[in-house]
């Protein structure tokens, strides 16, 4: 038993630099509280996030231009009533025509 025990010291004493590189690379990995599973989580949801901001970036721009095209712009007005609120002309019919497969 007691020479099972120094063989074993002697076999940890002389790989104590792998052993310690491994249980360091076990840490990180998997145990730390900012592992790197959980920094790739964060990651992959940095890049998901950063490419809603640009997507809702170019959607703010295009609204702003749509807006100021509807304040100069006298047809527009005119088209977002027709086309949003069914606003007609006098002595002009409106018809709604409901495509089925939308809903």
């Amino acid at each position: 038993m007691k020479e099972k025990i120094k063989n074993t010291w002697l076999y940890l004493k002389k790989y104590k630099y792998i052993i310690t590189f491994l249980a360091f690379a076990i840490w990180i990995t998997f145990i730390d509280q900012t592992n790197l599973l959980y920094k790739a989580k964060q990651s992959k949801e940095i890049q998901y996030l950063e490419k809603r901001k640009v997507f809702y970036s170019e959607n703010i721009k295009q609204k702003q231009k749509y807006y100021q095209n509807l304040l100069t712009n006298p047809e527009t007005k005119e088209r977002l009533a027709r086309e949003n609120y069914f606003m007609s002309k006098k002595n002009e019919d409106v018809f709604i025509i409901v495509d089925k497969s939308d809903k």
